[in-house]
């Protein structure tokens, strides 16, 4: 990505942890600004990892943080922010005062940066602008922040059905398991109702079959499902699905542009010798197959190669299909040059001299093959 990119958006049309879950897939250096009106939020990530936030919101500074938590008094804060003034940082006057250690101070930005992030999970409205970039502004520290729960935990305290709707989008939408699933969730310390959705998606399932199998409520079914997409600890399977189909559409031309390679020379030779002998070239095909091994004829079953000596694709597929057989492209490779071989061995015995050079001169495409 262009670190000179920037992208902007409302937040009416997208959700912000879809936002996350995107800059997390492509491991995105950048800063994502929220501003849903109540101030606005930077978050900044560094190769798809939250490293660091921070907030205009009066109620996202740090000393409000520490009061929420309890780890400042109201007297502390109080005093606090009586002596701040604007050039002076509050961390650092808190260290000053004697209400963080030294050595605390980082802990408390990490978990001032937690809250800030786990409350945007829950805009409904604003815009987003996301930058990208290779540099952060001066001050900004990378944080030891455990992305994916963040997400999942500010996904938690979510109760807005229209934001989890959104998030889901169809009731049609077919998810799994993402590769990996089961371990990161053991890392990850997951909840006992994040753990009982990943368990129901080791197979795909219809988001609304998803909600038919869970002892949990719809809503929080979905909740905790679209919390596990933004980590990407469960993926769309739909789109799976596209790319095994394309790839196996990919590897079947593949094998059919092959098949019909060797075809043509084999109708070629086949021409030669029918020149020579005329109908006796049938014979002459029986001999062909002699020469193949027993690994080779069963995917030749069903096929009368008397045809000009081609080789019937759609037969073949069924055979290795028959077969099991999962190398494919390897197993055709070595049927169609065993019976290339039973080919010129063939023409060598019965003919050799010139006819046997014409008919290795037929092979010369085959050469040229990847």
């Amino acid at each position: 990505m262009s670190d000179e990119l920037t992208i902007q958006g409302d937040l009416a049309e997208t959700t912000v942890p879809d936002l996350f879950r995107s800059l997390i897939r492509s491991s995105e250096t950048a800063i994502l600004t929220l501003e849903p009106g109540t101030g606005s939020d930077a978050i900044y990530f560094s190769n798809g990892r939250i490293v660091f936030a921070s907030s205009s919101d009066p109620d996202m500074g740090l000393a409000e943080t520490l009061l929420r938590g309890g780890e400042l008094n109201l007297k502390q804060y109080e005093v606090a922010m009586d002596r701040l003034v604007t050039s002076r940082r509050m961390g650092t006057l808190l260290v000053e005062l004697g209400y963080l250690k030294t050595e605390e101070l980082m802990r408390a930005i990490e978990r001032q940066a937690s809250a800030i992030v786990q409350n945007s999970v829950s805009y409904r409205r604003g815009a987003y602008t996301i930058s990208f970039t290779s540099e952060f502004p001066d001050g900004i520290i990378a944080l030891q922040l455990n992305t994916d729960r963040l997400i999942l935990d500010g996904v938690h305290r979510i109760d807005y059905w229209s934001l989890v709707s959104r998030g889901i989008g169809r009731f049609d939408r077919l998810v799994r398991a993402g590769a990996g699933a089961e371990a990161r969730g053991y890392q990850l310390e997951l909840s006992e109702e994040e753990m009982h959705v990943l368990s129901l998606l080791d197979t795909p399932q219809t988001v609304d079959n998803l909600c038919a199998r869970s002892y949990l409520t719809n809503f929080v079914t979905l909740r905790t499902l679209w919390g596990m997409l933004a980590v990407n600890l469960v993926e769309d399977a739909e789109s799976s699905a596209v790319d095994e189909r394309r790839a196996a559409e990919a590897a079947e031309y593949e094998l059919e542009d092959m098949v019909e390679r060797y075809n043509s020379v084999y109708q070629s030779i086949f021409s030669l010798v029918f020149q020579k002998v005329g109908d006796h070239v049938y014979d002459f095909m029986d001999r062909v197959v002699i020469h193949l091994s027993p690994e080779v004829l069963p995917q030749l079953s069903g096929m009368n190669l008397v045809n000009e000596g081609r080789v019937d694709i759609d037969q073949l597929l069924n055979n290795l299909a028959a077969s099991g057989s999962s190398n494919r492209l390897e197993i055709v490779q070595n049927v169609l040059n065993e019976l290339l071989y039973g080919w010129i061995v063939e023409v060598k015995t019965e003919f050799g001299g010139e006819l046997e050079e014409q008919a290795i001169a037929c092979t010369d495409p085959l050469r040229h093959m990847k």
